[in-house]
C-alpha cells in the first residue's frame, strides 16, 4: 500500500485535468485503477495518477462523457388528466380515505369491537373528542348519525363502543 507522501487527491487531479468529478471517476473505472480511500477523502497513488495524467492530456477522445439522461414519465399511465386538474387526484384521495373510514365505522357497529379514545379521535378526525351526555345512562356522544358510548371499566383503559341507533348499550 502507498505512503501518505504518495498519494494525490482526486480533487487535485479534477484541477489539474479540467474535468469534473464524476468524469475522473469514470475514467479511473475505465483504466482500471483502484483509488484509495481515507475517511471522506479520496486519493490515487501516483503511480496511477501518471496513468491517468497521460492517458486523459494525450487523447482527448479518451476522457468520458458523463451526462445524466432522464427519461420523462409516460404521461398516459397517469391515472388521472394531467391538464393541470390535479385538484380532482386530490379529491379522489380525499373521498377514498372517507370511505375507508366509512367502512371501518360500519364494521365497529357490526362487531362491536371498542376502541380507545386516540384511535377514534383519529378515525373521526377529530383533535379531540366532543363532551359527553350522560343523562342517567353510560356517557356517549353523537357524530356523523352514530353514537358513541364510553366505557369505562376497572382496570381497564378507557374506551369507546359504536352504536348506530339510540339504544342503550349494557357495559
Amino acid at each position: 500500500m502507498a505512503t501518505t507522501d504518495e498519494l494525490i487527491p482526486l480533487s487535485r487531479l479534477e484541477a489539474e485535468l479540467g474535468i469534473g468529478r464524476v468524469d475522473l471517476l469514470l475514467l479511473i473505472r475505465r483504466l482500471g485503477l483502484e483509488p484509495i480511500r481515507r475517511g471522506m477523502r479520496t486519493f490515487l497513488s501516483s503511480v496511477d495518477a501518471a496513468t491517468l495524467v497521460n492517458r486523459a492530456g494525450g487523447d482527448p477522445a479518451e476522457t468520458v462523457a458523463a451526462e445524466l439522461v432522464l427519461d420523462e414519465p409516460s404521461v398516459h399511465h397517469l391515472p388521472v388528466p394531467t391538464d393541470g386538474n390535479w385538484y380532482k387526484a386530490d379529491l379522489y384521495a380525499d373521498l377514498r380515505l372517507f370511505r375507508e373510514r366509512l367502512e371501518i365505522l360500519e364494521r365497529l357497529v357490526r362487531t362491536g369491537i371498542e376502541v380507545d379514545s386516540r384511535e377514534l379521535a383519529e378515525l373521526l378526525q377529530l383533535k379531540r373528542l366532543p363532551p359527553v351526555v350522560g343523562d342517567g345512562q353510560l356517557p356517549y356522544f353523537e357524530r356523523q348519525g352514530l353514537r358513541f358510548w364510553r366505557i369505562n371499566r376497572p382496570g381497564q383503559r378507557l374506551s369507546w363502543k359504536v352504536t348506530s341507533d339510540d339504544a342503550v348499550i349494557a357495559a
